[in-house]
């Protein structure tokens, strides 16, 4: 009887956590955004003298994994079958829900200062080895806060640690194994500006000003411009933002 009951406590707690995880998952995940014309497919493609622009609203994988919660990434795809070149430039692309607000789309070098609230590992003395180093650097054992010693020149043959031997936990190339920095995968995926060569296509995520925290309705908009800065035909597709 005993060993039952706690057979039976122990699937319960199982199941708790279980859901407890799930509803944590559930409340924290960003919104969707959804074609409006197509709820079912992933993207729209828009076409309009000789430019393609394709949509993607939910196809961020990087890191931060919650970027939704702060700003809305989009990943578009260009494509110039013009005679002539045109120009990629974030002023140019526009977001607008159902009340009139208005959302621009964020430089990615902005969003990545934004997320690092302008706190870089190196500016701690503790973490001497997290910066990106010099040869001799590399050289000095890892000095952390719970490992008090002080820092040991680095042998690069066996035994590979110093006499206090912080090794596995403290060992010279322990830094360069975290998870990589925020701003890595926001501004090498990010869209870039500039000019797209007859024949070429660019693609990127724009990061737009937190552009689903409002209304029900979302229209997003690119008006790109010719080499010499005339404007060309507006594109734009309207898409459901799901909660």
């Amino acid at each position: 009887m005993r060993v039952q009951r706690k057979r039976t406590l122990r699937v319960f707690c199982v199941g708790l956590v279980a859901f407890t995880g799930t509803s944590l998952l559930a409340g924290c995940a960003a919104p969707r955004l959804e074609v409006t014309a197509a709820p079912s497919q992933p993207s729209v493609t828009l076409t309009d003298a000789g430019i393609h622009l394709t949509i993607l609203p939910n196809t961020w994988r990087g890191s931060p994994s919650d970027l939704g919660r702060s700003y809305t990434p989009v990943e578009v795809r260009i494509e110039n079958d013009r005679t002539d070149e045109i120009q990629v430039r974030y002023r140019d692309f526009l977001a607008v829900d159902e009340a009139r607000n208005q959302y621009r789309a964020v430089p990615p070098a902005e969003v990545a200062r934004a997320l690092s609230g302008g706190r870089w590992w190196h500016r701690d003395p503790k973490w001497a080895s997290a910066r990106w180093p010099s040869a001799t650097a590399r050289l000095l054992a890892f000095h952390d806060p719970w490992w008090p010693y002080p820092y040991w020149p680095y042998r690069p043959w066996p035994p590979f640690s110093s006499p206090y031997s912080p090794y596995p936990f403290a060992d010279p190339d322990y830094p360069y194994r975290w998870p990589r920095a925020p701003a890595y995968d926001i501004l090498t995926l990010g869209l870039r500006e500039g000019r797209v060569l007859p024949g070429a296509r660019v693609e990127g995520f724009l990061y737009l000003q937190q552009a689903t925290q409002k209304g029900t309705l979302l229209t997003l908009s690119w008006t790109p411009v010719a080499a010499d800065g005339k404007p060309l035909a507006t594109l734009s597709s309207q898409f459901r933002i799901v909660r």
